[in-house]
């Protein structure tokens, strides 16, 4: 395979929006210096707070759920939940208050892969798939998405799904563990109970925990589909450089590795970096069975 150069720069963001988003989310918006390249869905940035702001060393990786360029500016959006010393501190930083930012980092969605596009979110894993659906439909494609969580006070931005969905003709449906919208079940149930009225071939996109994703691609592969899946790991650096993010990779990934064309910021035979060679990764290329 050809190695890329990787784009990502460090540069300072400043805060121009940043509010509470429902089902225990915030909305964070910021405007980002030049030169900044506009990362794509499925990407993220590392963000570091000044120390006055945090107790916290590392920065925090963050998935891009916007981008728009506003009077020359670039504004990038992210849902996040303040669940950690990282993003707690990072929920009390008010209007014009600074960050660094690292990226665009990573490998995104491959959004012109053949078929009709199918995103399966869950939780807060919508963001950045309300983000590919809008690519998708400045291609002219419209996206069918799936929005399932454990109950409905965890469909984090159901509104605005609704709303995006419609207005760039794409289609919405909704499950919850619970039943307390939609049918009762996950995102795999819902999606064997569209698939009667879905075009084929199709193509799978999804974010969301590791547990959902796993049935996805289990899903995927019995029945060779394509998927690609948003993976989470622990991120320091966000570049391959400490190697902390590692994720197994399946026998047939391990039998196609070639050290010779390997990048030194990517992984091993066994092992792939999410953060260089994913975050999103072919269902076919991660071994399963060895993911928590």
């Amino acid at each position: 395979m050809s190695i890329t150069r990787p784009v990502w720069r460090q540069s300072r963001g400043r805060v121009v929006r940043h509010d509470d988003h429902g089902a225990g989310h915030r909305w964070l918006e910021l405007e980002v210096k030049s030169p900044f390249a506009a990362p794509g869905p499925g990407q993220f940035v590392q963000l570091r707070l000044p120390p006055t702001a945090s107790p916290v060393l590392l920065p925090r990786p963050m998935s891009v759920a916007s981008v728009a360029r506003s009077r020359g500016a670039l504004r990038v959006g992210f849902l996040y939940a303040p669940v950690g010393a990282g993003t707690r501190a990072l929920a009390g930083l008010g209007a014009g208050s600074e960050v660094e930012v690292l990226g665009p980092l990573g490998r995104g969605f491959p959004l012109g892969h053949r078929g009709t596009p199918v995103l399966l979110a869950g939780g807060r894993g919508v963001a950045p798939l309300l983000f590919a659906a809008d690519v998708l439909a400045r291609r002219r494609r419209a996206a069918v998405l799936l929005f399932g969580a454990r109950g409905r006070t965890q469909l984090a931005r159901l509104a605005d799904a609704h709303r995006r969905l419609a207005a760039i003709g794409g289609r919405l449906h909704v499950c919850t563990d619970d039943g307390s919208l939609g049918p009762r079940g996950n995102v795999v149930h819902l999606l064997e109970r569209i698939l009667p009225g879905l075009a084929g071939p199709l193509v799978l996109h999804a974010c969301g925990p590791h547990a959902m994703l796993k049935a996805v691609a289990l899903w995927s592969l019995a029945r060779g589909v394509p998927a690609f899946l948003a993976m989470e790991s622990m991120m320091a650096c966000g570049t391959g450089v400490c190697r902390g993010c590692a994720l197994p990779r399946s026998a047939n990934a391990r039998a196609a590795y070639v050290p010779a064309t390997a990048s030194s910021l990517h992984g091993s035979r066994e092992w792939a970096m999410c953060c260089t060679e994913g975050p999103v990764f072919a269902a076919e290329d991660l071994d399963w069975e060895r993911i928590e």
